[in-house]
Formats: C-alpha cells, sequence, structure tokens
C-alpha cells in the first residue's frame, strides 16, 4: 500500500502535468496562429503601401519622360522651324542670283549687240 499511493500520486502529477502541458501547448499555439495572422495582415498591408508606392514612382517616371520628349519634340521643331527657314532664304538667294545672273546675261547681250552696230 505505500508503494501505490507515491506511483498513484506520480501518475496524477503526471497526468496533471501533461494536461497543463496540452493547455499550454494549445495557448502557444492559438497565440501562433493570432501573430502569424496580424503578421499575414501587416504583410499586406505593406504591400499595398508599396504597390501605391510603386504606381507613384512610375506615374512620376512616365510624366518626367513626357515632359522631357515634350522639351524635345519644342527644340526640334524650332530647329526645324529654323532649319527650313535658313533653307528657304538659301533658296530664295540661290533665285535672286540666278534671276540676277540672267539679266546681267541678257544685258550682257544687249550692250554688245549695240556696241558692235
Amino acid at each position: 500500500m505505500v508503494d501505490e499511493t507515491p506511483t498513484t500520486d506520480t501518475a496524477l502529477l503526471t497526468q496533471t502535468f501533461e494536461h497543463w502541458h496540452a493547455e499550454f501547448r494549445a495557448l502557444l499555439e492559438e497565440h501562433r496562429r493570432d501573430i502569424q495572422s496580424r503578421l499575414e495582415r501587416i504583410e499586406k498591408e505593406l504591400d499595398r503601401k508599396s504597390d501605391k508606392d510603386t504606381v507613384e514612382l512610375m506615374v512620376t517616371g512616365v510624366r518626367d519622360d513626357l515632359r522631357r520628349h515634350a522639351d524635345d519634340i519644342k527644340c526640334l521643331y524650332i530647329g526645324m522651324s529654323t532649319k527650313v527657314s535658313a533653307e528657304t532664304m538659301w533658296k530664295v538667294a540661290g533665285l535672286v542670283l540666278s534671276v540676277g545672273g540672267i539679266i546681267a546675261g541678257i544685258v550682257s547681250f544687249l550692250l554688245n549687240l549695240l556696241l558692235k552696230h
């Protein structure tokens, strides 16, 4: 009988500790799941914010590119206008010189005819 009481007490203690261990493990598992779900929510929120920041950066980059392209187009337009004007002036100058040359040739021919007679 003396041996049975410590065995019964030991069994009861073992059973109590196992029960506490199971409860503690269940509590820890519940806390782990809660922490995991909080972490997932935080990660999703960060992803949304990160996506928003990424989109804002992309939009800013596209706007900058559009401004640069608009400036390039303006420069090209001004350059083309200047070039076309310069080319037109050279054509007009060439035409004036050609007409002047033709007139000079005609005057020279007429003077030659008048002087020979």
